[in-house]
């Protein structure tokens, strides 16, 4: 099966935007859960803090986790926390600071520019009647 570059980005473009509504989607219900456990006095901070941490420790035993330390579980916790209890002050904040380093991510990619640049169909033609 031959696919052409264009194909073949169309085709994970696609992909990607499957994957990121899926989250988005699972994010959601997540929230939605969480939201009304938080509410009938189901789960408090604490539980979410405890949760985070081991989650953090299994994630650090297989290896995808560098360290578990107390900035991270409390940055977690409180994150999570925000959207339970609905605080969108510190959501929109949380939000606002997320922006900002995915654009100092995307400047520094783009100013560390190392594009892989793919010639078009007729190039080679070009190249051999340069000749």
């Amino acid at each position: 099966m031959e696919m052409s570059i264009e194909e073949l980005m169309n085709m994970l473009v696609s992909r990607l935007e499957g994957l990121s509504a899926s989250v988005e989607d699972l994010r959601f219900r997540i929230n939605i859960i969480g939201s009304a456990l938080v509410d009938q006095d189901v789960i408090k901070k604490d539980d979410i803090r405890a949760a985070v941490r081991k989650q953090l420790n299994i994630m650090k035993y297989l290896g995808s986790a560098d360290n578990v330390d107390y900035n991270t579980v409390e940055g977690l916790t409180e994150s999570i926390m925000n959207w339970f209890d609905g605080d969108m002050s510190a959501i929109k904040a949380e939000y606002e600071q997320y922006k900002k380093l995915m654009e100092e991510a995307e400047d520094k990619i783009n100013k560390e520019s190392q594009r892989i640049e793919i010639a078009g169909p007729g190039s080679l033609g070009d190249l051999k009647n340069k000749k």
